[in-house]
């Protein structure tokens, strides 16, 4: 019978999650035996016909083993493939019952559509993509439909050849993974294969979403420092990679300037070879390249160091991700203060316009540091709670009061897709360990836009809470469109000197989030903020000489995370599960501080 729409009314994730937890139970069972079993084969050292027909018994019982351990994992890998499938069918439900509703279209149990005369175009639309969800809901039935038979005939295999080092899974992830079940795969690998992994294979894991945080880290550590790869032969490290080139760039930009300015003094500039001066801006440009990419690693290494973080007091951090993307030339990376993985409270910083890793890095650690910290004030151990700098896209570069790079919305289009798998990712890998946390989305400038694209990408229930913040678009035309329960999302806007706030146009980047119907609106007060009231020269407005008055255009842009607002005791409040600051909380918070 085929998919109907109110068959995919019905679906939902949870009894998948359930039965892939149970797999994974049975899995690392029939591993722990068929590890058991090796060993007591190991173990036999004598010889005789009763010897000889115990060896033969264990060897077909380990084969027994390994047929089932392979069926099972194959069925726990097309569970998760199919949960995260049809997590995407309940994303592309709340897409088109939101446009229906917006515009005036009704979708009923059928899938038959309705509408005002108003809605009559739209309805086309609908119509169209109701057809193409059931197309896609009927081809998730049908691949898990397969992938089951495949199993119950005994015709699965792992797709990684017959000589894998761990029995039942490929040794290695497949670039079409899922993050659940890339999770599901870590899970299945024994505690050795674990490690061999991460210390010998770390570039095949590193970037990986649905992995633990400590495996990331550890992995992606690796890929900074150097390590001693599989096949015997040392791997340097990115930073000393960063080093040497810097080093090339130096010495070739030396001798190009010195061959142009010999060049030069010898002859009117003029008549310099256009070959000279082409080269001497070539080796400038590399050695510009070069010392960007050198301080960006070396920032991450600075925040990275957990030596030199004990010593001041602050908690280990984990490196869960870093990248460099040619095109652009920009470093990207994702680093927590406290541990995801055990972390009951976690929260994602997605920052925006003018965004890098050399010049940004400290600093969105120490914001995140400080929400951490104020999570006590909503009764929440700060111990327990891990805050994610998430500069893992390329956001536009900040030229000045040229807004051309902060007006091009293909920044947000890129980079939404992956923040959405790196928080199901989290999501995955706390599901397969049996782990509860609160996930918090917080975003601000251009990463509101991105982060407010992502949470229409990810499944439900993936992120708790959306934070929008001097935002100039929210991303969607409706609240609804999110994948996040309607009564967590908020705004927070200061009242003046931000002039981000709904820059961009609707049409591509989302109405201003002050004007979503149903948003939940954060305390505007940042006015505690350092420098945020500041005069005016006495020539512009001389009859307020003895008056501060607000700083204007982009003077208030980041006051919301600064030290002492309200706006950011709102939204710690939020990363603990609470709600916003009330007045008397306020009161006693500054009463504590001695205001």
């Amino acid at each position: 019978m085929a998919i109907t729409w109110g068959n995919i009314l019905e679906w939902e994730t949870r009894p998948l999650d359930e039965i892939a937890q149970e797999l994974l139970e049975a899995s690392q069972g029939l591993r722990k035996a068929y590890e058991k079993g090796q060993d007591a084969l190991k173990a036999v050292q004598s010889e005789g016909e009763a010897v000889t027909a115990m060896r033969a018994t264990t060897i077909t019982n380990l084969a027994s083993l390994e047929r089932a351990l392979t069926n099972v994992n194959g069925a726990l890998m097309a569970i998760e493939g199919a949960r995260d499938q049809v997590g995407q069918v309940m994303v592309d439900i709340n897409e088109i019952t939101s446009f229906a509703s917006e515009n005036e279209c009704t979708i009923h149990q059928d899938g038959s559509v309705s509408a005002t005369e108003k809605g009559k175009d739209a309805a086309q639309k609908v119509e169209a993509g109701i057809k193409t969800l059931l197309e896609k809901a009927d081809q998730v039935d049908t691949d898990l439909y397969h992938a089951l038979q495949d199993i119950n005939n005994d015709r699965y295999t792992d797709g990684d050849g017959t000589n894998n080092k761990v029995v039942g899974v490929p040794d290695f992830p497949q670039s079409n993974w899922t993050p659940s079940q890339n999770a599901a795969w870590w899970n299945s690998l024994s505690y050795e294969q674990q490690q061999f992994l991460i210390d010998r294979r770390p570039d095949d894991i590193r970037h990986l979403d649905g992995l633990p945080a400590y495996a990331r880290d550890k992995a992606n550590m690796h890929a900074l420092d150097g390590y001693l790869h599989a096949d015997g032969t040392y791997r340097v490290g990115a930073f000393e990679e960063s080093k040497a080139e810097l080093s090339s760039a130096m010495a070739e930009y030396d001798k190009a300037k010195k061959e142009y300015f010999k060049a030069a003094s010898e002859t009117s500039t003029n008549r310099i070879p256009a070959g000279l001066r082409e080269k001497y801006l070539k080796a400038a440009e590399r050695v510009r390249v070069a010392q960007e990419s050198y301080d960006d690693l070396a920032a991450i290494r600075r925040q990275t160091n957990n030596t030199e973080r004990a010593k001041s007091g602050l908690p280990p951090a984990y490196l869960l991700d870093f990248d460099y993307n040619k095109k652009y030339q920009r470093t990207t990376a994702i680093v927590s203060s406290g541990n995801p993985d055990t972390a009951t409270h976690v929260s994602t910083f997605v920052p925006g316009i003018g965004t890098n890793v050399r010049d940004s890095l400290d600093q969105y650690m120490d914001i995140n540091e400080r929400l951490k910290q104020q999570t006590a004030h909503a009764g929440v151990d700060p111990n327990n709670v891990a805050t994610i700098s998430y500069l893992g896209y390329v956001a536009p570069k900040n030229d000045g009061l040229n807004l051309v790079q902060a007006m091009d919305i293909g920044y947000a289009d890129r980079g939404a897709p992956k923040l959405a798998q790196f928080e199901e990712g989290l999501r995955a890998s706390a599901n397969a360990n049996n782990h509860q946390f609160t996930n918090t989305l917080l975003t601000h400038s251009y990463g509101s836009t991105t982060g407010g694209k992502a949470a229409t990408l990810m499944a439900p229930g993936t992120v708790d809470r959306l934070i929008l913040t001097g935002s100039p678009g929210s991303g969607v035309d409706s609240i609804g469109e999110y994948n996040v329960p309607k009564e967590n999302v908020y705004v927070s806007a200061v009242p003046e000197g931000d002039t981000v706030e709904g820059l961009g146009p609707d049409s591509s980047f989302g109405k201003d989030p002050r004007e979503l119907k149903g948003i939940t609106h954060l305390s505007d007060d940042a006015t505690d903020a350092k420098g945020y009231w500041q005069p005016l020269p006495h020539d512009v407005v001389p009859w307020k000489r003895t008056k501060d008055i607000y700083a204007h255009k982009f003077a208030n842009h980041m006051s919301y995370f600064k030290e002492g607002t309200r706006t950011s005791q709102d939204f710690a409040n939020i990363i603990a599960g609470g709600n916003q600051t009330t007045d008397e909380e306020w009161a006693a918070i500054q009463k504590e501080r001695g205001k």
